[in-house]
């Protein structure tokens, strides 16, 4: 796999360099972009990037499916368009639909981790308690629950800075918007209406300007607004203040003009839409909730695709504010997320294609944690039938869960078997978690079996032919006997395998300093950062080269296969000083026998790195060079490489 500079250089290239790129962000597996001129982007060659999954325009945003280094690669987006990604003006209009999802995955993006990482912990608190471990009047519940909490009462505060980011304009100031929305005098005057019956505020004492008094916790929409309404209006001061006194003034005449409007007029108007919405969904699911559950779970991956579920997550989060639970968003997109893991994992047992199967196994167990562009990208939607088997799995499943009134009483920005405490009733009530316990093995199982029963048409390996349906193999059979026997005589190579000559941490060889190895210019192969000081053979054969400086092994093996062992990186220099051979050119080796020797300490202390590259010098004469693994650590005599002919 292309290291994550290489696969952000290569997208920013094809989707037309740093200068058309008017916003860059991502999401948990995405880049996204704003761009000027959508011409420019060369969609199928991102496609066959090596570490990009998929590309899709999603309205008038670009997005690069990458999975689960997506924060990697985007660090490394970040630093090639620099400015350019901040977004001052784009060259194209943008459909309202498209500035709408833009603004909304812009603002709750960079506070997933927050939520998530809150309302797991909320939900695991409500899963001891309903266990039975753990006392809602314990101190240590109250620690735990004010953890779990603050995110979501303070939640003006986190969309404040959010949305100042996307609109541009200064966080401080809208701070200083959310801080007033949730300043505890309007608070308490809110929670004592009953008692003293007042439930506005009188502005100026003009008996004009009333403000509602509201409770602004958990809100969402009234500090967008709010934050949106002050980038434009202190935008205006600015241009109207002198700059001599601009520091002072502007900030205080935009404050005078915009919280008391905001308190006034736009308060009370997000509030009554973010209520408006949330009781339509909850009345469509009071009243129909099975065919909602239907629809909603069951196409909940094209709407992941399209990038649309960030404009359900002000839903869930009114939801939750006004009633306490969330019967739409979690649930649906819960059982969505594990039918793809099934999906996936079923593609693992029935293909018979090497890489497809690890993929499927890796996949799966993604999808299942609730990441599942890998699984959906990667696996189930390349081969098509498990994603449209998922689909209808969780698109059953859904309608039950629509139907019985499955409840989410927390959010979390990843949903998958760790969301499972999210059900967990704080009053101790244990069915609806339950009921998650029992939809996620269904949503898991049902379209994993109908995976294994149903087949599909398998991508081909080199020495496989393509599982398919009984039905489809015995049609095929008697329509081109001829052609399938024909295909069939070509599948005659074999794989061979090269194991580990050190132990170590691997390190992709794109990623290694020198251009000789990291272009792939001497063949593919890996790279491996040495933690013992010897070399063995990876492979049975011969020696072709052994330079005096040693630090450098040919191995040709006895499938034709040519291995390059090369220690180090320049360590040429070092003309044999710190190596010691057991080995010369002609001997005969065996996989496991010693061949070097070396001294890493005293080597990287004369600043000459130790990475070590096992390359195939005979690439061209093999279909693939697929390395087992791409990170992490590998032993001495392990797999390292398989080689495909």
């Amino acid at each position: 796999m292309a290291s994550h500079k290489e696969v952000a250089k290569q997208v920013v290239d094809k989707i037309g360099g740093a200068e058309n790129v008017d916003q860059a962000w991502h999401c948990v597996t995405r880049l996204r972009f704003n761009l000027n001129n959508k011409d420019k982007v060369k969609m199928e060659e991102i496609k066959n990037i090596d570490g990009v999954m998929g590309a899709q325009f999603s309205g008038d945003q670009f997005q690069v499916i990458i999975g689960n280094h997506v924060s990697d690669v985007f660090a490394e987006v970040e630093s090639l368009v620099g400015e350019s990604g901040e977004g001052e003006k784009s060259g194209e209009k943008q459909s309202i639909v498209s500035l709408i999802m833009d603004f909304i995955s812009g603002i709750f993006t960079p506070i997933l981790p927050a939520l998530a990482g809150a309302g797991l912990l909320k939900g695991f608190n409500a899963l001891f308690v309903t266990a039975g471990w753990l006392s809602d009047q314990s101190d240590t519940y109250m620690v735990l629950n004010a953890i779990g909490d603050s995110v979501f009462y303070f939640l003006p505060f986190f969309l404040a800075v959010s949305t100042a980011r996307k609109m541009r304009t200064n966080e401080y100031l809208a701070l200083i918007v959310a801080g007033t929305l949730m300043y505890p005098t309007f608070i308490d005057a809110y929670n004592a209406i009953q008692e003293t019956g007042k439930e506005t505020i009188d502005f100026l004492g003009w008996g004009v300007i009333n403000i509602p008094l509201l409770n602004y916790d958990t809100s969402v929409i009234p500090v967008i607004l709010s934050v949106i309404l002050l980038k434009y209006v202190f935008d205006l001061v600015k241009k109207v203040i002198p700059s001599a006194i601009q520091l002072m003034f502007a900030p205080m005449i935009t404050f005078l003009i915009v919280i008391p409007v905001s308190l006034w007029v736009v308060g009370p108007l997000g509030t009554n839409v973010g209520n408006f919405v949330s009781d339509i969904f909850n009345w469509l699911f009071d009243y129909s909730g099975l065919f909602a559950g239907l629809l909603l779970a069951g196409f909940m991956p094209l709407i992941i695709m399209t990038g649309m579920h960030y404009a359900f997550a002000p839903i869930a989060i009114t939801s939750m504010a006004s009633v306490g639970y969330d019967t739409m968003v979690i649930p649906m997109m819960f059982i969505s997320n594990v039918a793809q893991a099934g999906a996936a994992l079923g593609v693992a047992v029935v293909t018979r294609n090497k890489q497809m199967k690890q993929l499927g196994v890796s996949s799966s167990i993604s999808a299942a944690i609730g990441i599942t562009e890998p699984a959906m990208y990667g696996v189930n939607m390349k081969l098509k039938k498990p994603f449209i088997l998922a689909m209808i799995s969780a698109g059953i499943l859904g309608a039950f869960a629509g139907w019985y009134g499955l409840k989410a009483y927390a959010m979390a920005g990843i949903i998958g078997v760790f969301a499972i405490p999210l059900f967990a009733d704080p009053t101790g009530e244990s069915a609806s978690l339950i009921v998650s316990i029992i939809l996620f093995f269904l949503a898991l199982v049902i379209p994993f079996i109908l995976v294994l029963i149903f087949r599909f048409k398998d991508v081909e390996d080199s020495n496989l032919p393509a599982v398919s349906k009984p039905e489809e193999e015995k049609e095929e059979k008697e329509v081109g006997k001829a052609e399938g026997t024909a295909a069939a005589s070509k599948l005659t190579g074999k794989e061979v395998m090269v194991q580990s000559p050190l132990k170590g941490t691997i390190v992709p060889l794109t990623e290694v300093s020198d251009p000789t190895f990291s272009q792939e210019i001497m063949g593919k192969g890996i790279a491996i950062e040495p933690e013992e000081n010897r070399v063995i053979a990876p492979i049975s054969g011969s020696i072709m080269v052994f330079p005096d400086s040693k630090h450098a092994i040919g191995i040709k093996g006895d499938n034709g296969e040519e291995i390059l062992i090369h220690i180090g990186i320049d360590t040429v220099s070092l003309k044999g000083e710190h190596f010691e051979g057991f080995i010369k050119e002609g001997d005969r080796v065996e996989v496991g026998q010693a061949l070097v020797e070396f001294d890493r300490e005293a080597i990287r202390d004369k600043d000459i790195p130790t990475v070590t590259m096992i390359v195939v010098t005979n690439t061209a004469e093999y279909l693939d060079v697929l390395p087992i693994n791409e990170d992490g650590p590998i032993f001495e005599g392990e797999h390292l490489l398989t080689l495909i002919k």
